[in-house]
C-alpha cells in the first residue's frame, strides 16, 4: 500500500513539474536548441525530483573513463521505464537521447523532449529510423555532444539483456566516435516492465572503457556489436550473481 501511495505521490508531482519545466525549455527552445542550461539545470532537475519521489538512489562507477571533451555513442541496457531519469540526474556527461517515437505522444513530456534537443526513432519504419540516425550523427559532429541509445531497442521482460540492434554502432561508426558502455542495474526490480507501482531502491550506473571504433565498419559491425554487448553483460550478470 506504502509503494502504491508512493507511487501516485511521484506521478502526481511528476506530472506538476513536467509542464513548468516542459514550458520553460520549449520557450527557451526558440532561441536556443540544445541548450545547456535547459538540459543541464531543467533536465537534471526534472529526472532528480523524479528518483527523489520515488526513493531511487543512485551509485556511480567509473565515471573516471570519461574524458573531458570527448563525445561518445554512449549505449546502455534497457530495464525500465526509471532508466531514462537515472541516466539523465546521474550520468556525467552531457548528452542527448535516441528515445522511441511513442513517448513523444504524451502531453507536455512529448514537447519538452523535442524542445531539449531529444530525438525520435521509428522502430517500426527503416527509413525514418535512418533519419533520425543521420540527425545524430550530424547533432555529434557540429555540437560535440554525446548520444545515449538503448540498443536493445525496448525494455527487457524478465531483467536479461536481449540481444543488440545494429542503429547504434552504425552511428558510431559513421560519425568516427567511440562507443562507451554503460551497464544500468537494479531498475528492473525497481519499476519492471507491465508493473504500475515503483518500489523504492538501489540502481547502480558502471560506465566501461571506451570502445574504439577504429577498424570497423558497417562489413564487421556485428564483431562490435558482440564485443560491446559482452562487456555490459558480464558486468550485469556478475552484479547478479
Amino acid at each position: 500500500m506504502l509503494n502504491v501511495l508512493r507511487t501516485i505521490f511521484t506521478f502526481s508531482l511528476l506530472g506538476i513539474y513536467t509542464v513548468i519545466f516542459a514550458t520553460i525549455v520549449i520557450i527557451i527552445s526558440f532561441f536556443q536548441k540544445y541548450s545547456e542550461f535547459s538540459y543541464e539545470v531543467i533536465a537534471r532537475s526534472w529526472a532528480r525530483i523524479q528518483l527523489w519521489c520515488a526513493g531511487i538512489k543512485v551509485k556511480v562507477v567509473g565515471a573516471e573513463n570519461i574524458e573531458d571533451g570527448k563525445s561518445y555513442m554512449i549505449v546502455c541496457n534497457h530495464q525500465s521505464h526509471s532508466d531514462i531519469p537515472v541516466m539523465i540526474a546521474h550520468m556525467p556527461i552531457r548528452m542527448t537521447i535516441i528515445a522511441k517515437q511513442e513517448l513523444f505522444k504524451v502531453p507536455f513530456f512529448g514537447p519538452g523532449m523535442r524542445a531539449i534537443g531529444i530525438l525520435s526513432i521509428d522502430r517500426k519504419n527503416r527509413e525514418k529510423a535512418f533519419r533520425t540516425l543521420q540527425e545524430a550523427a550530424k547533432v555529434i559532429r557540429e555540437r560535440k555532444i554525446s548520444v545515449l541509445a538503448f540498443p536493445e531497442g525496448t525494455r527487457t521482460s524478465d531483467g536479461k539483456m536481449q540481444p543488440f540492434k545494429k542503429g547504434p554502432f552504425m552511428l558510431a561508426i559513421d560519425a568516427g566516435i567511440p562507443i562507451l558502455p554503460v551497464t544500468l542495474d537494479g531498475t528492473f526490480e525497481i519499476f519492471p516492465k507491465g508493473s504500475l507501482v515503483f518500489k523504492p531502491g538501489n540502481a547502480t550506473i558502471t560506465i566501461h572503457p571506451a570502445v574504439s571504433i577504429e577498424g570497423y565498419s558497417r562489413t564487421n559491425r556485428d564483431e562490435l556489436m558482440t564485443q560491446v554487448h559482452d562487456i555490459m553483460s558480464r558486468s550485469l550478470y556478475e552484479t547478479v550473481e
